[in-house]
């Protein structure tokens, strides 16, 4: 693990608004945000700890730290690059994320979809710049605008925070999570994770109490308020698709068939909100498990 950087940084971070553009937030902007505990920032920034070494939502219901133990991030992956783990807490995998085109450059977004229709597996960055038809030194120059790591650095972030989040809500097998995450090996999977958390996978899930073992995969994915669900519902149910899709009693459901290594796999999904929580709550049934990082996304 990388040494963890002591004392604060005095900085300006890029953040994402609801109106399009960027605006500025200085350090001390983002305190107040993480003291007021804001969810309107929730997955626009991180607050690293140098006192513990952990980073965490700005909603993160911990005892608030010292201003000058603090750093914050424009991402989790630059965030963990910098030797931070995440919280087990608040879980800053559940945190929404920005992505989005009108906000972020067209290449990085792209580039972050490809990788997930890929199941996250890893791709050799030349191919992947040559698909996005950009050079790699500029895929790497967008993705360090954007994220503030390379590429290869965010997709290892992406993909032990998905494992992260299966281990703790899902009662699928270490093997399996691995799987799923995109990485290769059993082994390759326990020594990334062992090396960016400081803890193995079993040792994780040993954290968390024990889940009954069910047919479907439960998971919660946050959203940054306020969020119109109810309308939401009504557009999508005047164009459900009869004998694919359902909108009834508050939830969403559907019917799914995705590819992945030339092979079909076919299920369903549905979704419905947590307002309390302001999260919704995904189940998706375990046919579509090979496929969960796709779904996630898309949802």
């Amino acid at each position: 693990m990388a040494s963890l950087f002591l004392g604060t940084v005095v900085r300006w971070t890029q953040i994402r608004t609801l109106n399009g553009g960027n605006m500025k937030l200085s350090s001390d902007q983002c305190y107040e945000a993480v003291r007021s505990k804001d969810p309107r920032f929730d997955g626009l920034f991180f607050t690293a700890v140098s006192s513990t070494g952990i980073y965490c939502r700005p909603i993160c219901h911990v005892r608030i730290p010292k201003r000058e133990n603090c750093t914050f991030y424009s991402s989790a992956a630059e965030a963990e690059a910098n030797g931070y783990r995440p919280c087990l807490k608040c879980r800053p995998e559940l945190a929404p994320g920005y992505l989005n085109g009108k906000y972020t450059c067209q290449h990085v977004v792209r580039a972050v979809l490809q990788m997930e229709e890929l199941g996250l597996t890893e791709e050799k960055l030349t191919d992947l710049a040559a698909k996005l038809r950009i050079g790699e030194r500029q895929l790497r120059r967008v993705f360090q605008e954007a994220f503030g790591v390379s590429p290869i650095q965010y997709l290892t972030t992406r993909r032990l925070l998905t494992a992260k989040g299966l281990l703790t809500d899902t009662s699928l097998s270490v093997t399996e999570v691995a799987m799923i995450s995109g990485f290769g090996s059993i082994r390759r999977f326990n020594d990334a994770f062992k090396s960016h958390y400081g803890l193995s996978p079993s040792a994780l899930r040993k954290s968390f109490e024990k889940r009954k073992v069910e047919k479907t995969i439960v998971l919660k994915l946050g959203y940054r308020p306020p969020f119109d669900w109810q309308s939401l519902l009504r557009f999508l149910q005047e164009r459900v698709i009869p004998g694919v899709e359902e909108v009834s009693d508050g939830t969403y459901r559907r019917t799914a068939a995705l590819w992945r290594d030339e092979k079909q796999y076919v299920g369903w999904f549905q979704v419905e909100n947590q307002e309390i929580h302001s999260s919704v709550r995904l189940m998706v049934s375990e046919s579509l498990a090979a496929v969960l990082p796709q779904i996630v996304q898309r949802v």
